[in-house]
């Protein structure tokens, strides 16, 4: 797997045995940064369910200030340890090893983000949890980007939510919200 654009552009990330993860593929991380483009430069990246970290790093790659991981997998947190260091990212990112229905409040709680991106295992109701744990927290001035199946109920009709754009990539949608 490449990184896609920005100043890591062409350079290679490793990627978790494959029965471990869904990695998003490069067309469609492209696409998702094309569409948050103009506000990703600066940020503070929130990536949920980081599998591989390619979206947090991508982040990275095209301007972010620092990414936040947060990963319950031990072979898919040293993944993106591995990917991180050998990119020379040292300081720009912090990795949590922990289940993100645990740790995410807290999270939330004691720091800012400017865009939190979801990407759960599919068909688990994960998204639904997650999205009820940033309604629950009344957070303000974020972009909410959630990865899930078409085949996925996911409650996007919450109080302050603002659901800005849906994009549909074979069995991947990806819908960009307004917190």
């Amino acid at each position: 797997m490449r990184i896609t654009g920005g100043e890591l552009r062409g350079r290679k990330i490793k990627t978790p045995p494959a029965s471990s993860t869904r990695p998003l593929l490069s067309r469609v991380r492209k696409s998702l940064f094309d569409v948050i483009r103009e506000e990703i430069k600066g940020t503070r990246f929130l990536d949920l369910y980081a599998g591989s970290g390619a979206v947090g790093i991508e982040a990275l790659s095209r301007g972010a200030r620092e990414a936040i991981f947060v990963e319950k997998n031990p072979r898919c947190v040293t993944v993106i340890k591995k990917n991180l260091s050998g990119l020379g990212l040292f300081s720009r990112f912090r990795i949590y090893p922990k289940n993100v229905l645990v740790v995410l409040e807290e999270l939330l709680e004691k720091e800012t983000f400017d865009i939190i991106f979801i990407a759960p295992p599919y068909c688990q109701g994960m998204q639904n949890q997650t999205l009820d744990i940033i309604e629950k927290m009344e957070i303000q001035g974020h972009t909410v980007i959630v990865q899930h199946s078409p085949k996925e109920r996911v409650n996007f009709d919450r109080k302050n939510l603002i659901l800005r754009k849906q994009k549909k990539y074979g069995d991947t949608i990806l819908t960009f919200l307004e917190v």
